[in-house]
């Protein structure tokens, strides 16, 4: 018998369109690497081997991308889901692989926690079932739970201001017993939080909760998967000073500079990245094969791979994606760009998505 990790990763993540018409969200870039592998390194670094990846929204691609950066020495298992299944029913459908305790994530959400110490805690409880927990000051689109000596007392899913009785709330991170699945129904939708939880709590079950030290994002906005990077890249990144750089970095390779560059962390700069002269970077990624001219202005973005920001433009509190070119003298501010547009000189673009719905495999 061996702990194993199920990971749901099936989710459209509509709230990031039109970043995911190109790419499932467990797959979008934090601080270097794919946001599911952030949980995927703190399961191994649990010790925890073996994997299942519940998927079904552009699943080859999601495939795809996994085994591109997993762990050689992390055994992955896919399941692909013809229709969607839910939360416990995802996990339902891989019933069959597990025979002891074991911890179930999502792939789409940030979580950079310490899995030993949370299953160590689990088993020193004798729990059968654990809820990892954490604190958010707006606790409006997340279930909130009621926690009295370490034990779950209620649920509320995405609570109004005067509902609100708590400020912790569920990160969708479970420790589990096997057992736990003879509770989920076979065949329906089913979800943890609104049906098997509330369900346990009727039937007497003592369900733990964990409050967790560490780093919990659901990156569902294009801001936030902006602060996610920040987050990771301040978290993970090194303190550079000198030559134009102050702040935490990640840098994969030496960049070619030009004079008069202003880069302020946390920033994230990946392989082959080309920086004109009079050039300002604050708290943003600028990913591989980006390109960007002279007297241009980044703040707060992304830049994903193989992008182009020509002289004289300014780019900030935006995602822009693959293969898009950026004209001269543009003004991009809270918005989304999607792969392969083509900026014309002296636009303006101010709070708007624009997308062309590329699929992942054409760009």
């Amino acid at each position: 018998m061996t702990l194993k990790a199920v990971i749901m990763a099936g989710g459209k993540g509509t709230r990031l369109r039109p970043i995911t018409y190109s790419i499932p969200k467990p797959l979008v870039p934090i601080a270097g690497k794919p946001c599911i592998g952030f949980a995927l390194d703190s399961y191994f670094k649990a010790g925890i081997r073996d994997a299942i990846i519940t998927t079904g929204y552009k699943f080859e691609s999601l495939i795809n991308g996994v085994l591109a950066f997993k762990n050689e020495n992390q055994n992955i298992l896919f399941s692909v889901e013809k229709e969607p299944a839910g939360t416990a029913g995802s996990v339902k459908l891989v019933s069959k692989f597990i025979d002891d305790t074991f911890i179930v994530g999502s792939g789409d959400t940030l979580s950079d926690f310490n899995i030993g110490e949370i299953i160590k805690f689990h088993r020193q409880k004798k729990s059968k079932l654990t809820i990892v927990l954490t604190r958010v000051d707006d606790t409006s689109q997340f279930g909130i739970v009621d926690l009295e000596d370490g034990i779950v007392t209620r649920f509320l899913e995405k609570p109004s201001p005067d509902q609100s009785f708590s400020n912790l709330i569920n990160t969708g991170i479970y420790v589990m017993e096997p057992e736990i699945l003879d509770s989920i129904p076979s065949g329906i939708p089913y979800d943890f939080a609104k049906d098997l939880f509330p369900k346990l709590l009727k039937e007497g079950l003592s369900i733990t909760g964990y409050p967790a030290d560490g780093t919990w994002l659901d990156a569902g906005r294009p801001k936030d998967m902006i602060l996610a990077n920040q987050l990771m890249t301040e978290k993970y990144g090194t303190k550079i000073t000198g030559n134009g750089f102050t702040g935490k970095a990640i840098i994969k390779t030496p960049i070619e500079t030009a004079d008069n560059l202003k880069v302020e962390g946390p920033i994230y700069i990946g392989e082959n990245v080309s920086i004109g002269k009079n050039v300002t970077i604050r708290g943003s990624a600028i990913y591989n094969n980006v390109n960007i001219g002279d007297n241009v202005t980044i703040e707060d973005s992304i830049m994903m791979d193989n992008t182009r920001v020509q002289n004289g433009s300014r780019v900030e509190k935006s995602v822009i994606m693959k293969y898009t070119a950026i004209g001269e003298e543009c003004e991009i501010s809270e918005s989304v760009l999607s792969p392969k547009l083509n900026l014309q000189s002296k636009s303006r673009i101010y709070n708007v998505s624009l997308s062309s719905e590329i699929l992942d495999d054409e760009v």
